[in-house]
């Protein structure tokens, strides 16, 4: 197995876009966070190939290479970050993919995607389970599934600590799994529960959660953890899994576990078989008018939107002048299932909005 890694040369929380960061600007001990990551890949090299990125100046998360891009079969789909203090990153994680021989897939559009973070393949087979409500975007699922011809699950996440979906989400080979359910809508943990059978998914405990246990690195039959409660231990160990407990705190003061510090550079084999399918996934341009802002009615439609599973883009936005003049608001509204969609359109509409092109 090949990972590749960024040694935290210039690690430090110097901005707050998570909550793990708040209240840590300039308190890391960065020689303790080097020791930690020098121990841990230590013993990953062990078993795994592990390849280096250069780090930048001024891009302190850098090392958290999970989010560089999604990679299988020589192909890359690398990010486009949500947040402007990580969008420096973008351009060396690119150069280091074609350098390194990979197919370098440009994303279309706008819309976020950050990588690894928010797309894990289910271990041998022909899924990609792909986050979205928080920091990668719902309709770049959609090329996702055509990129890497399989089939991709849409999970919402809820919970703005676990604002990626590998902080709550480790899918395991043999069908299994562990993961938070709490940081997922009620819509997407019933969409876990019907493809994962009850023996082989594990819930974990608050406490595994918050010590991010579910930011798993694994490699072959060992599982990289910050933290495991022995329960924990003791039900992978019944899995056939071994635990290699690093702690990671420093770098957990800026949202990141095990996994976030590394990126797959290679998947396990498995068979498409046809696995990939016309992508679910629905949108539209909604135009809203009226008295958006003191009548509420711009933060009404929006609770439409993320009620129903979806999510949005404010296009444009034209506040009035004066109280008796209406202001005008262009979504862009999308949604897992077309079912959702007319959810979300139907509710818009009882507002006043005004669809004007739905695909």
């Amino acid at each position: 197995m090949r990972i590749l890694v960024c040694p935290p040369d210039h690690f430090d929380v110097d901005y707050v876009i998570n909550p793990w960061m708040e209240g840590q600007i300039g308190r890391i001990d960065v020689a303790r966070a080097r020791s930690q990551w020098e121990s841990l890949f230590e013993d990953v090299s062990a078993t795994a190939s592990v390849e280096s990125i250069a780090p930048r100046e001024r891009s302190p998360d850098m090392c958290f290479t999970a989010n560089a891009g999604l990679l299988e079969s020589g192909r890359v789909l690398p990010a486009r970050f949500r947040m402007p203090e990580r969008s420096g990153e973008e351009a060396p994680f690119a150069e280091w993919f074609e350098n390194a021989g990979f197919e370098i897939a440009e994303p279309s559009g706008n819309d976020p995607f950050e990588g690894e973070g928010d797309a894990l393949f289910q271990p041998g087979e022909p899924l990609l389970w792909a986050g979205y409500g928080v920091r990668t975007a719902l309709e770049t699922h959609i090329a996702l599934s055509s990129l890497f011809d399989v089939e991709v699950v849409s999970l919402r996440l809820v919970d703005p600590r676990f604002y990626h979906l590998d902080t709550c989400f480790a899918p395991l080979p043999g069908g299994r799994l562990i993961y938070y359910p709490a940081a997922f809508d009620r819509r997407s943990r019933t969409e876990i529960e019907s493809r994962i059978p009850a023996e082989r998914r594990l819930a974990v405990s608050d406490i595994d959660a918050m010590n991010f246990a579910c930011n798993t690195l694994r490699v072959g039959d060992r599982l990289f953890m910050n933290a495991a409660t022995d329960a924990l231990r003791d039900v992978l160990a019944t899995w056939d899994f071994e635990t290699r407990i690093h702690r990671v705190d420093e770098f957990l003061k800026a949202g990141g576990g095990v996994k976030c510090l590394s990126l797959l550079l290679e998947q396990p084999d498995f068979d498409r078989n046809g696995a990939s399918r016309p992508s679910p996934i629905r949108s539209a341009q909604i135009q809203l008018r009226g008295h958006l802002l003191d009548a509420g009615l711009l933060r009404r439609g929006l609770d439409v939107v993320t009620e129903a599973n979806g999510s949005f883009r404010v296009d444009a936005l034209d506040l009035a002048e004066r109280k008796d003049q209406e202001s005008h608001a262009m979504l862009h509204v999308v949604a897992p299932s077309e079912e959702d969609l007319d959810e979300i359109v139907e509710g818009l509409v009882e507002l006043g909005a005004e669809p004007t092109k739905i695909r």
